[in-house]
């Protein structure tokens, strides 16, 4: 007469395929998840600035692991809140331009993501805006600021800030407190040229 396998045994046989199974399905959302990745867009740029304004060195935007659009700014050399307030004049900043709809060159940027010093002169700010034309820019979302070394900041926000985009064209820039002379701009890349981030990969 054939032996009866132990309860206990039988219970072991049975969770051992579900587990697989589970195991399988997790893996496949995986790669999933990986083939409709973009990978980020990096800009690298000279120092190439006049020696008493900000300078930028590299420009990135890509996709935070929460799926919010991520922008990186690093400057040649280290900076403080401070640095971007005006004795007189306009403040200084650090903005990306983008292009979602019309077209560089052609048209002024559909939005706009930028860092400015708060009042207190100690802490930054971000704030993605909305182009109008004839009018100033208007605020559409708040923008999260972080920074990564005494060089680089990053701007977090919603792809939904900025319309939904499939696809940005960027540009970098960094304006020097007190001037409204383009000379007092640097871009990344050099103006007029512009890159492009695919915030969603065709594959």
């Amino acid at each position: 007469m054939p032996r009866m396998a132990a309860p206990g045994a039988l219970r072991r046989a049975r969770r051992g395929p579900v587990a697989g199974c589970a195991c399988l399905l997790v893996v496949g959302a995986a790669v999933a998840h990986a083939a409709g990745t973009s990978s980020p867009t990096v800009v690298k740029d000279p120092a190439d600035a006049r020696p008493d304004a900000p300078d930028l060195t590299r420009a990135q935007i890509g996709l935070a692991t929460d799926g919010r659009i991520r922008v990186a700014l690093t400057l040649s050399k280290g900076w403080v809140a401070r640095d971007l307030i005006a004795n007189s004049g306009p403040p200084g900043s650090l903005c990306v331009r983008m292009w979602t709809v019309t077209k560089p060159g052609a048209a002024p940027p559909d939005y706009l993501a930028c860092i400015t010093a708060r009042a207190d002169a100690e802490t930054t700010h971000g704030s993605v805006m909305k182009t109008i034309p004839n009018e100033a820019p208007q605020k559409v979302a708040t923008a999260i600021v972080g920074r990564t070394s005494d060089r680089t900041v990053t701007l977090r926000f919603s792809q939904s800030a900025v319309g939904k985009p499939t696809t940005i064209r960027f540009a970098a820039e960094a304006t020097k407190p007190g001037c409204a002379r383009v000379s007092c701009v640097d871009t990344a890349p050099d103006a007029p040229k512009t890159a492009t981030f695919r915030v969603r990969s065709s594959g």
